[in-house]
């Protein structure tokens, strides 16, 4: 950790306070006399100082080359790490003019959140990410995040109880919109570490916020791909289950859904009492799912409807780990960091 100075406040001109500046940070930043800082308050009450030359005035620009040879994953992968550094325009630019390569573009476009072409050519295309962060700060991006995956969980209970397989038909639809907030979110988080944006641009208090949150979003995107790979799996079984394991099933994922809904309250609330009973229930969970597994094992004729149904089990376990994961959050984020110690310097000798 960069060691702490401790700086004394003076008075000058009567009205005026004022702190020097460690001459090794100055150094290393390569300001001199006369040059600029920009000074933010954070929600701490810490008071951020940046240079002045590396503030962002305008849009920051980059460009990507797509290569003949680049298969549609590669493509995807380099515009999305482009937009998660933090640019605002990113020029697409196509070597040779292939038109599977342009629709992949296109489709990304689908699955991020405000963002837009703004020119398209034909060698080309020129995207903006128009959704500034202060406008979608991080918490109130991460409930509508929670909030999709959640109601992808119910309507996974739902079908299952009704026997209305239509209900699983758009599951990676809406799975594509949690994606799109845990890209946008990430985004954020990148753009502070960065230094490009401060936390307290996007509702955070620290450092420490930004890191709990990235592995949050993170849980909440693979709650929604297990509840996808659940469905999946039901849809297959096309309404064979018998009443008995049916209804075992719902149990089963209610019990997960409880998990799930209690682990994000605890994380909001920073309730940690309610966060150790999820992280508790966790080995309950376990138990019943290794119950059910062997019931199916048991019961199920077949192979496949065995191995599907094993699958489905699986899924919702791994949602309530997950959950867990988010209720060990909310128990480190509760906790407050320890003081710092400072090393003393007197202000005023040029240092």
């Amino acid at each position: 950790m960069p060691e702490r100075i401790l700086r004394r406040i003076q008075v000058t001109g009567g009205s005026t306070f004022i702190v020097s500046l460690p001459k090794g940070w100055v150094r290393n930043v390569g300001l001199r006399a006369g040059d600029y800082v920009i000074t933010q308050p954070q929600p701490d009450g810490s008071l951020k100082i940046a240079p002045a030359k590396g503030f962002k005035t305008k849009a920051s620009r980059t460009n990507l080359i797509i290569r003949s040879r680049m298969n549609p994953d590669a493509i995807t992968r380099e515009f999305v790490a482009r937009y998660l550094a933090g640019y605002d325009v990113i020029k697409v630019t196509f070597e040779d003019k292939v038109p599977t390569h342009r629709a992949v573009i296109k489709d990304v476009l689908r699955k991020m959140i405000g963002v837009e072409v703004i020119e398209e050519l034909t060698d080309s295309i020129v995207v903006q990410c128009l959704a500034k962060p202060s406008e979608l700060p991080v918490r109130v991006a991460v409930r509508r995040m929670t909030n999709l995956a959640f109601y992808m969980l119910a309507d996974f209970i739902k079908a299952l109880r009704a026997k209305n397989l239509q209900l699983l038909q758009g599951m990676n639809e809406r799975d594509d919109n949690v994606d799109r907030f845990y890209k946008f979110i990430l985004r954020q988080l990148k753009m502070i570490t960065l230094g490009i944006i401060s936390p307290s641009d996007v509702g955070l208090n620290d450092l420490r916020e930004c890191l709990g949150f990235r592995l949050v979003i993170k849980s909440i995107e693979r709650i929604a791909d297990h509840v996808v790979n659940a469905s999946d799996c039901i849809l297959q079984l096309n309404n064979t289950l018998d009443d008995t394991t049916r209804e075992r099933i719902v149990t089963f994922a209610q019990e997960v859904s409880q998990v799930f809904s209690k682990s994000i309250k605890s994380l909001f609330d920073l309730n940690v009492e309610l966060a150790h009973e999820v992280a508790d229930s966790v080995d309950r969970i376990e138990k019943e799912e290794n119950e059910i597994i062997s019931s199916i094992m048991l019961t199920c004729e077949e192979v496949k409807c065995a191995v599907l149904l094993r699958l489905v089990i699986e899924s919702l376990k791994r949602i309530a780990d997950y959950s867990a994961d988010i209720a060990e959050i909310a128990v480190n984020l509760a906790v407050e960091p320890p003081t710092t110690t400072f090393k003393v310097e007197k202000s005023g000798e040029g240092s």
